[in-house]
C-alpha cells in the first residue's frame, strides 16, 4: 500500500488554541557533536523565536569549550551523556555521521528529549525504524534536517502544483558539487565506517524528498546506478523512482554527485506545464525562486516557442532559522507532538535504501511494498 499522503507543511498554531499546553516559552537545546554544520545550526537557534541553544557536547571537552564560546552557549559537556542528562535541555540536534547516531538517537528519547537528527538519518532503514520507534515511546518528536521542507517556497509550490495539470508526471533533479582532493581522500562523507551512502545519503537524500513531496506518495520501483565509488561509498549516483499513475507510470529521476559543478534545481512537469527551482535545497534567504511555464506551445512551422512564464519569489525566509522555530514550538509544547515529519524521514530512508540495492545489482529493478 503506498504511504499516507502527508498534510500540508506548517508548523504555526495559536499558543491560544485550548488543544495545546504550553509549558515553556521558549525550548532549551543540546548539540551533541561539533560538525561544521552544528554552526548553521546554532546560528539558526539564535534566529528562531522559541529557541534557545544552551549547550554543547562533544567527547573532546576543550573542543566543546572552544564551540560554546565562539557560538554564544552557556555550557559544554565532556560527553554526550552527561547532555543528555541534563535536566535543562529539552530538545537535542543531532549531527554526529550517520553511522554512530542511532544509539545517541536511542538514548536520547529514552532521556525524554526531542530530537532533530541530521540526514541520512540512518545506514538502512532497519536502523531508522528503531530511532523513530523509540521517540514515539517516549513520546517525543522526531524530524530529520531537511530545511527545504521549511522554506515558505515550498508550501507555495505545492499551491501552485495545480496549475500544471491533474498531476505532476515527471519530476527531474540535480544535486552535485565538485569535491577536492582532499574531500575524496579525507572527509567523512567519503569514508563508508562513518557515512556509508555517500553521495547518496548526503545530497540524494534531498532528490529522494523533493520527489516524495511532489508525487505524494512512494515509488513502486526503484533503478540506480553507482558510476563511481570511492573509499567503498558512491561519488556519483542517478537513478529513476516510478510511481503510478493513471496513464502509465509517473518517473522521478534524479541525479547526485561528488563530481559535478553545484547544481541543485528540480523541475516538475505536468500535461498542461512545468515549474521549477534553481536552487531548491539551500534556497536563497533573501529571494528564493519559482519559475512557472505554462501554455506551450510551438508556433506555426515550428519557428518558436509560445508560452505564458511567470516569476514567483519568496522573500526574506531563513529555512534554518523555520526548521527550528517549528520543531521548537513543538518541543515547548506550544504544538503536539507531529507524526508527519518521523513519517517523512522514514520513507526517504525506505528509498534511499533501494537506490543503494538497485546499485549495487547493477541498476535492477526494485520494488517497494505499496
Amino acid at each position: 500500500m503506498a504511504s499516507p499522503t502527508h498534510r500540508p507543511l506548517g508548523c504555526s498554531a495559536s499558543p491560544e488554541d485550548p488543544s495545546m499546553t504550553q509549558t515553556r516559552s521558549t525550548c532549551r537545546w543540546g548539540v551533541i557533536g561539533t560538525a561544521g554544520i552544528a554552526r548553521k545550526v546554532v546560528r539558526a537557534m539564535h534566529l528562531a523565536r522559541h529557541a534557545s541553544p544552551v549547550a554543547i557536547a562533544s567527547r573532546n571537552l576543550d573542543r566543546a569549550l572552544v564551540f560554546a564560546e565562539d557560538h554564544g552557549l552557556e555550557r559544554a559537556h565532556g560527553s554526550y551523556e552527561a547532555l543528555l542528562a541534563d535536566p535543562e535541555i529539552d530538545a537535542v540536534y543531532v549531527p554526529l555521521p550517520t553511522a554512530l547516531r542511532r544509539e545517541v538517537v536511542i538514548e536520547a528519547a529514552r532521556a525524554g528529549k526531542h530530537v532533530l537528527s541530521e540526514k541520512p538519518v540512518a545506514p538502512h532503514v532497519g536502523a531508522a525504524e528503531e530511532m523513530i520507534e523509540a521517540c514515539a515511546d517516549a513520546g517525543v518528536q522526531f524530524m530529520d534536517g531537511v530545511m527545504f521542507m521549511h522554506h515558505r517556497r515550498l508550501d507555495l509550490v505545492r499551491e501552485r502544483i495545480a496549475d500544471l495539470g491533474l498531476m505532476p508526471t515527471l519530476v527531474e533533479s540535480a544535486f552535485t558539487f565538485k569535491a577536492d582532493d582532499s574531500f575524496l581522500e579525507n572527509n567523512i562523507r567519503t569514508s563508508v565506517e562513518t557515512e556509508p551512502l555517500g553521495c547518496v545519503g548526503d545530497l540524494g537524500w534531498y532528490n529522494v524528498r523533493m520527489a516524495l513531496v511532489v508525487m505524494q506518495e512512494l515509488p513502486g520501483l526503484v533503478r540506480a546506478r553507482h558510476h563511481e565509488m570511492r573509499g567503498g561509498v558512491p561519488i556519483h549516483t542517478s537513478g529513476e523512482l516510478e510511481f503510478a499513475g493513471p496513464n502509465g507510470p509517473r518517473l522521478a529521476r534524479f541525479h547526485c554527485s561528488f563530481r559535478h559543478p553545484l547544481r541543485q534545481w528540480v523541475e516538475i512537469v505536468g500535461d498542461e506545464g512545468c515549474l521549477r527551482m534553481p536552487d531548491f535545497v539551500i534556497g536563497s534567504p533573501t529571494e528564493a525562486e519559482i519559475q512557472i511555464e505554462t501554455e506551450s506551445s510551438l508556433t506555426e512551422g515550428d519557428a518558436a516557442q509560445r508560452c505564458t512564464r511567470e516569476r514567483l519569489v519568496v522573500e526574506d525566509c531563513v529555512q534554518e532559522a523555520e526548521m527550528i522555530e517549528c520543531f521548537s514550538r513543538i518541543a515547548a509544547g506550544m504544538n503536539p507532538v507531529d507524526p508527519q515529519w518521523s513519517q517523512w524521514a522514514l520513507d526517504t530512508q525506505r528509498v534511499t535504501d533501494a537506490i543503494m540495492s538497485s546499485a549495487s545489482a547493477n541498476g535492477a529493478g526494485i520494488e517497494l511494498v505499496r
